[in-house]
């Protein structure tokens, strides 16, 4: 007995340490795909039955197979219409009919062949109208143990298909450079455990041998080559999120889904802004910008638990895509020891698993227009300037028609602020032209045009007239007067709202937040009042000491530095330099309250 309990251990062991230098990747086998399996076994498909015929006097009809989690349990259920009958001296007697559902425990376990499970029948009972259990008698025992037992037992879950995309996505991240220490064996399941949603599989993922790679950052500044080569990639970094972003947003027609999607899109967007600024971004700035990305995605997927995604009808792109970014942040842990590098194919291939052949070749160029697609993900009051106002004369329609509008009327506050620089000799004017022209489009606003509840629309002109000023100084328009071009800032912000033209690019027009002021300051409100609604109010951040004045303080903090920056005005450890920002803010907001006119002292030097 010793010796049989010694080498159990032993080869308990000798499995563990074949498989260490594995890591294990989650993935979740929902009751659709399991039901869809069942159905196949057993032939049956949608609204499908099927007649068994178990000896040469009984039948019975099979229908609606579904399958469930009760109580970390697996069950297998199948509504039966049978007409039981026994052979007796070479004639059917029958034994009655039975109609009701049966449902089967099953253990589900790992086929020898790594790549699949299977159903063990463990008990069978009959299933009340209200869902509950109740012992198999007589006739219904016959049938369950001649019948439906074994066809259960029959049921193969092929998980073939997400772990050939999984091996596919390794070959991506880690066979570049990997000849000569061979090739990365193929992923197999391990175990499988009853959830609630269905089944998580755990996978197991050869990272191959370690390879000698350094990522310590060089000590020559980036070439010119290198340079572009990795903005390439973080430009690809952001068209794949914003692909897979957009098709979950669009498939789970769930409010707060969408508004979730739309956060984690926004912080990506400002840290690959901030990565591309950087003269030295660092090792590997993709992998890592991915990562952050996933670690803010991830959490938020849950939500699409109960969202039918029509984009595969196997229910496995969804599963084999969440598998594939955890496999990727499960290799970012084990250290950059095994090469893993997030490559144009790796984003593709990955991008693959949930939007199959719809995935592009390439995720670059963004438009620099208005995609619906990408604009439907956030709640705004509508298209900026479209709408109810006078459209810009372009120079050709002036010169044609120059008397048309002679005399009509006197040119509007945008028109005059076209190609307009501010100097300390045009400075009163200048800015009488600003304040117009914020008086009329946040007069709008307050017509009905707002999103921010009308308690809270007496803060909307103060905070618009402080962003404007900290962020610009109230100018669109910089250099000389003789030569002006649109105030853009080192991370690419356009104009008099410094709207980030990366974060926002797809949800507004760029060459219009550059060339039209009334369309940039519009778009500006429009993002205020986003973060406002959105998060300050929703998040309740006037709940916090301090009061509503959290609202604004939390609005701008966003504003400035994307969604998760919301609460850097009142978290202890924001840095010097944001507390700063946040300070500045704050005081031309009160002046701006008190006396409706900005501290011109604090952008021109005069007085």
């Amino acid at each position: 007995m010793r010796l049989v309990a010694g080498s159990a251990l032993l080869l308990l062991v000798a499995w563990t340490e074949a498989w260490a230098d594995w890591i294990e990747v989650p993935l979740t086998v929902d009751h659709g795909y399991l039901t869809l399996q069942v159905g196949e076994a057993l032939e049956l498909g949608p609204g499908a039955d099927r007649v068994l015929v178990y000896d040469e006097c009984g039948s019975v009809r099979i229908s609606d197979p579904a399958v469930t989690s009760v109580d970390r349990e697996l069950m297998v259920e199948l509504s039966i219409d049978a007409e039981l009958a026994a052979g007796v001296l070479g004639q059917c007697v029958s034994l009655g009919g039975w109609q009701g559902r049966v449902g089967v425990r099953v253990l589900p376990e790992v086929h020898e062949s790594g790549r699949e499970l299977r159903f063990r029948p463990e008990e069978a009972a009959i299933l009340r109208a209200d869902g509950s259990e109740a012992a198999l008698t007589g006739a219904s025992r016959v049938l369950a143990e001649a019948v439906i037992l074994p066809r259960v037992g029959e049921v193969r879950v092929d998980l073939r298909q997400p772990l050939e995309a999984l091996d596919d996505l390794l070959d991506a991240l880690l066979g570049p450079g990997r000849e000569a220490v061979g090739t990365l064996a193929p992923s197999r399941l391990r175990e499988a455990t009853v959830v609630d949603e269905g089944l998580r599989v755990t996978v197991l993922l050869d990272p191959g041998e370690q390879i000698p790679v350094t990522r310590e950052s060089p000590v020559d500044p980036l070439t010119p080559g290198e340079l572009e080569e990795w903005q390439r990639l973080e430009d690809e970094l952001d068209g794949f999120l914003t692909h897979i972003i957009v098709a979950l947003a669009e498939a789970s027609g769930n409010e707060a889904v969408r508004r979730e999607l739309a956060g984690v899109l926004l912080d990506a967007r400002w840290a690959i802004a901030e990565a591309l600024a950087a003269d030295d971004p660092g090792p590997d700035p993709v992998r890592r910008l991915f990562v952050e990305a996933w670690d803010r995605l991830r959490p938020h997927l849950r939500l699409l638990d109960d969202a039918d995604l029509p984009m595969d009808t196997s229910g496995l792109r969804f599963a084999g895509f969440l598998a594939g970014g955890d496999a990727i942040r499960a290799l970012d842990e084990l250290g950059p020891r095994y090469g893993v590098e997030i490559t144009r194919e790796g984003l593709r291939r990955l991008a693959r698993m949930l939007l199959s052949d719809a995935a592009p070749d390439r995720f670059t160029p963004l438009p620099l227009g208005v995609d619906p697609r990408i604009r439907a993900l956030f709640p705004l009051s509508g298209q900026p300037a479209e709408e109810g106002r006078a459209p810009r004369q372009g120079p050709l329609l002036g010169w044609l028609l120059p008397a048309a509008n002679a005399g009509d009327s006197p040119p509007s506050p945008a028109s005059r602020l076209e190609g307009k620089v501010p100097r300390l000799a045009n400075l009163d004017e200048y800015l009488g032209l600003v304040s117009a022209l914020m008086d009329r489009e946040i007069h709008l606003r307050h017509g009905g045009d707002s999103r921010m509840p009308a308690v809270f629309r007496h803060m909307l002109d103060p905070l618009v007239r402080a962003t404007a000023w900290k962020e610009s100084c109230w100018r669109q328009y910089t250099g000389p007067t003789s030569a002006p071009r649109v105030l853009t800032s080192s991370v690419g912000a356009l104009g008099m709202m410094q709207i980030h033209a990366r974060v926002w690019r797809g949800v507004y027009d760029l060459d219009r937040l550059a060339g039209d002021v009334t369309y940039n300051l519009n778009a500006g409100i429009d993002i205020l009042e986003y973060y406002f609604v959105d998060y300050a109010l929703r998040r309740g951040e006037h709940e916090q000491a301090g009061g509503l004045d959290n609202l604004v303080r939390a609005t701008y903090a966003a504003y400035n530095g994307g969604p998760g920056h919301l609460t850097r005005y009142r978290n202890a450890d924001t840095p010097a330099r944001l507390r700063a920002i946040d300070r500045d803010f704050w005081h031309h907001y009160e002046t701006m309250r008190s006396r409706g006119w900005p501290d011109v002292a604090s952008c021109y030097p005069v007085g």
